[in-house]
């Protein structure tokens, strides 16, 4: 997946760059401009590195706002909290332990678009929705995994070490986008993503700040 994020940022600063050698035709060209659809790819950074994917559908309310709607997953979110919960229990058993949190995301929200600077739309957004955040932690004695045998070793995890929950999801960024020819869309963006802790189903649960560098690739129509 890491390889895949890298070929793809690749690609896309490739053909940007080659936008600006483009056939005249192209230059300046707007399309359509009611919407769009886009598929992403990134990196994920913080205290777990990782990838996402994920797609975006958006509408045009007027020429400096839109609507999106955006959903993805990211594959690991682990922090550092999670990763002290986890080693408590594996110092108990006299294992070692690693901690994954994927979160799978979908927001709702506002994209302010800024005037146009050359071909590129710079933009500011803000969404609101959810994260399903699924926790997989694994033990090793001796270089052997004991996860699946916890329960022999007196351990039952609880649910901030095990399980899926669904959490508020809050995200705010910025980007810009080019279009080629008509039709085809190219986004680069960062967005900060804060899921916040449920302490209704997890005491003292904390909350999990995270941050995407990606790329997306699409159609307006």
């Amino acid at each position: 997946m890491k390889l895949f994020v890298r070929y793809s940022a690749a690609i896309v600063v490739s053909v940007a760059s080659a936008a600006g050698t483009a056939d005249a035709q192209t230059a300046g060209a707007t399309g359509p401009d009611r919407g769009y659809a886009a598929v992403t790819v990134g990196a994920t950074v913080g205290h777990k590195s990782d990838a996402s994917v994920g797609g975006e559908v958006g509408y045009r309310l007027t020429n400096a706002l839109q609507v999106f709607l955006e959903g993805g997953r990211m594959r690991n979110v682990a922090t550092s909290d999670v990763e002290t919960r986890a080693q408590k229990i594996a110092t108990a058993i006299g294992a070692s332990a690693s901690t994954m949190q994927k979160a799978t995301y979908y927001d709702a929200g506002l994209k302010w678009r800024l005037p146009a600077y050359d071909r590129w739309r710079p933009y500011a957004l803000v969404g609101v929705g959810a994260a399903s955040v699924k926790t997989e932690p694994t033990f090793s004695v001796a270089g052997s995994d004991v996860t699946g045998r916890l329960n022999q070793l007196g351990v039952q995890l609880g649910s901030d070490l095990s399980g899926t929950l669904t959490k508020i999801f809050l995200t705010v960024g910025a980007g810009t986008n080019v279009t080629f020819g008509t039709r085809v869309l190219v986004d680069l963006s960062y967005r900060y993503g804060r899921i916040f802790p449920k302490t209704s189903d997890i005491e003292n649960d904390r909350g999990i700040n995270t941050q995407r560098v990606q790329a997306g690739v699409g159609f307006k129509f």
